[in-house]
């Protein structure tokens, strides 16, 4: 199943600020960032950032919605995130005998 995820924070709980004026590690920021990668039940098929809006987005790809709760369960805690379920049109229209028509 995929989904759409829409994670925002704020300039304070911006870890990228943290990091430049020294308040929290590189590695705070890598591991930050870490969701990129996706894991065993997750597939991060897009992910992208809106710098200056603080806003991250992403389709991922999973069986479950707790499967993705649990990847980006660490930028929960700096901001909101919006995780909806996806129908693949492109798969829909394939199934349904209508691509290309």
């Amino acid at each position: 199943m995929l989904f759409h995820v829409t994670a925002t924070h704020t300039w304070e709980s911006c870890i990228g600020r943290m990091m430049a004026e020294g308040t929290v590690s590189r590695e705070a920021g890598t591991e930050g960032e870490k969701w990129v990668e996706g894991n065993d039940d997750v597939k991060v098929i897009v992910a992208g950032g809106y710098q200056s809006a603080h806003r991250y987005y992403a389709v991922v790809e999973a069986d479950e919605y707790a499967q993705v709760v649990l990847l980006f369960n660490g930028l929960m805690f700096r901001g909101d995130v919006d995780i909806l379920p996806m129908t693949d049109m492109i798969a829909r229209r394939k199934e349904l005998g209508n691509w290309g028509k």
